[in-house]
């Protein structure tokens, strides 16, 4: 309805029905006062800070933290059928191995952050509807909680769109890859997965998030990107690795968290 009408019929209503006129007149102002005030705040909460820091890295890896933390929460699982769990921690680290960021997995949310700073949280998905579709992954704000994008996988063409919540756009589309090699080295345990996932814009490869070659050391996770990468979409190639690290890397973490979901809705 246009907003102006809106008004008017608010001001008609109040001009028939003068005992509750004052009431309405400060609902009014209260509203109009929000919306002011929103127009001035939302901008903050739909977008992502940017991290000046990830135009100096041309690779970051993820890797659990404590393996005992893991292990503690399926044990419990296993032994109790307990679905709460303490914070599982995840570092990620730049070529040099400094760890840059903190990673911490929660019963309702993972948290990626800089020191005590949030940068934003993600929600694994419900659920869907749809057979052919089905949101993986959600990504939302640090302090308003607004869904901004989410990670929507294609059944039928193996594909992972990354879409926008607040302009409704595609940022990207994320491609797996496999080959000969990587499933020889998936099958003698090297890797935990024989899929690459690939990032494309306008049809040309910007990022890959890919399993971290490891034998002896616990599953983690690699990300590259091109210089044509830009903040956004390196934000966004690092949100799709932690909810790799936990769909792929540890897939036992993915059914507790199903649990949970459950057992909280009811």
């Amino acid at each position: 309805m246009d907003p102006s009408k809106c008004h008017a019929q608010k001001a008609t209503l109040a001009t028939h029905h003068p005992v509750g006129s004052r009431k309405q007149s400060i609902t009014v102002q209260l509203t109009r006062s929000a919306r002011r005030f929103s127009t001035v705040l939302a901008p903050q909460f739909t977008k992502l800070d940017p991290l000046p820091m990830l135009q100096k890295c041309r690779s970051l890896h993820i890797r659990i933290s404590d393996i005992t933390q893991f292990e503690v929460a399926v044990e419990r699982y296993l032994a109790n059928n307990a679905v709460q769990f303490s914070p599982i921690d995840f570092e990620i680290t730049d070529e040099n191995n400094k760890r840059i960021f903190n990673v911490s997995l929660h019963p309702e949310e993972m948290v990626l952050a800089e020191g005590a700073r949030r940068i934003f949280t993600l929600t694994f998905g419900e659920s869907s509807s749809d057979d052919n579709e089905s949101v993986i992954s959600k990504i939302r704000h640090p302090v308003s909680g607004m869904r901004l994008f989410e990670f929507v996988e294609h059944a039928s063409t193996e594909t992972i769109q990354i879409a926008s919540c607040v302009d409704g756009d595609s940022r990207c589309l994320i491609e797996q890859f496999s080959s000969s090699w990587l499933r020889t080295l998936s099958l003698c345990g090297c890797l935990f997965t024989r899929i690459q996932w690939h990032f494309k814009k306008d049809d040309q490869i910007i990022a890959i998030v890919r399993p971290q070659f490891a034998f002896f050391d616990e599953n983690s996770i690699r990300m590259e990107w091109s210089e044509q990468a830009d903040d956004e979409v390196r934000l966004l190639v690092i949100a799709f690795a932690m909810t790799q690290i936990v769909r792929e890397a540890f897939p036992s973490l993915t059914h507790i968290l199903n649990e949970q979901r459950i057992r909280r809705h009811g």
